[in-house]
């Protein structure tokens, strides 16, 4: 937001919130992003799966638990998410299927946990997240909302 001597200024707000729109749609065009047309119909795959457990504050962050899901649901998600690969940061637990990553973030995250602030009620901006997984660990130490952006 833009201030003016502790006051919003809204046309000048305006004129920021047109402009982000337009980057937006410019940023997720599909002829700009070949991959994206196919990443979202590996999305539109994925089963319906309520996962029992969340775990955001362990090395490998776990989504949901193995019997979440029934069996086709498991080859399902197993095969969206191969498809979906390289996968640079992680390690993650996705219900029964455990995702070994190119990068280990956890230990990037062991090495800085101890060295920033408590992050319980923050909010938090991860500027070049990737795929997120910081900001997952950011909300399993308490931050209230992390944005990740990249």
């Amino acid at each position: 937001m833009i201030y003016f001597n502790g006051f919003l200024d809204r046309a000048e707000f305006s004129g920021w919130r047109a402009h982000f729109k337009e980057a937006l749609a410019r940023r997720t065009d599909p002829a700009r992003h070949g991959d994206l047309p196919d990443w979202l119909n590996i999305l539109g795959k994925l089963p319906a799966a309520e996962p029992s457990v969340i775990c955001l504050d362990s090395d490998t962050l776990i989504f949901g638990r193995a019997d979440d899901l029934a069996p086709d649901q498991q080859i399902l998600l197993e095969q969206a998410l191969k498809a979906l690969s390289p996968w640079r940061k992680g390690p993650y637990q996705i219900f029964d299927t455990f995702i070994d990553t190119e990068w280990r973030s956890d230990w990037k995250w062991q090495r800085l946990a101890a060295h920033i602030s408590k992050l319980d009620g923050r909010r938090v901006l991860d500027v070049g997240c990737g795929n997120g997984y910081h900001c997952w660990r950011m909300l399993g130490a308490g931050a209230d909302q992390v944005v990740g952006i990249d």
